[in-house]
């Protein structure tokens, strides 16, 4: 797995002999995951060093935990969009208590940071749709829970 933040990119490492073959299977379907990591930090100088110890489908970790999507809209034509892709994700008979925020680009100066409802259902799947849409940026699905974060790769 390749990750990046504002200092650059790095590679994970994966010794769990028994996910070999189940990563290759959740590639081979473009499935999204929960990493299980340790992160060793030797120095500033030095890019993190992130081990995998464990995995699983983000469908099954669904059930159990309320996600939060975050992302940015720089125009009027994506919020157009997004609210379509939400009135969908909002739809149904099951309960949802998934979270999103946007940060709506109001002027080159003036942003606003809107929490549109915390009654959606949020997947992996949903995320990426709406990463390809143009006017949206930095679409990002974690969990609630401070402690993990799951975030999308578009």
């Amino acid at each position: 797995v390749d990750f990046s933040d504002h200092t650059g990119q790095f590679r994970s490492a994966c010794f769990e002999e028994s996910l070999v073959s189940s990563f290759e299977q959740w590639a081979a379907d473009a499935t999204s995951v929960l990493l299980q990591v340790e992160l060793d930090s030797p120095s500033p100088d030095e890019p993190p060093r992130i081990t995998v110890r464990g995995a699983r489908p983000l469908e099954d970790v669904k059930g159990s935990t309320r996600m939060r999507m975050t992302l940015e809209v720089h125009s009027l034509e994506a919020m157009t969009d997004l609210g379509l892709e939400l009135n969908a994700a909002a739809a149904g008979d099951e309960p949802a208590e998934d979270e999103v925020i946007a940060r709506l680009f109001l002027s080159e100066e003036e942003t606003m940071l809107v929490r549109l409802g915390n009654t959606f259902k949020l997947d992996g799947d949903l995320a990426e749709r709406l990463a390809a849409v143009e006017g949206l940026a930095k679409v990002e699905l974690t969990s609630k829970r401070a402690s993990s974060k799951l975030k999308l790769v578009a």
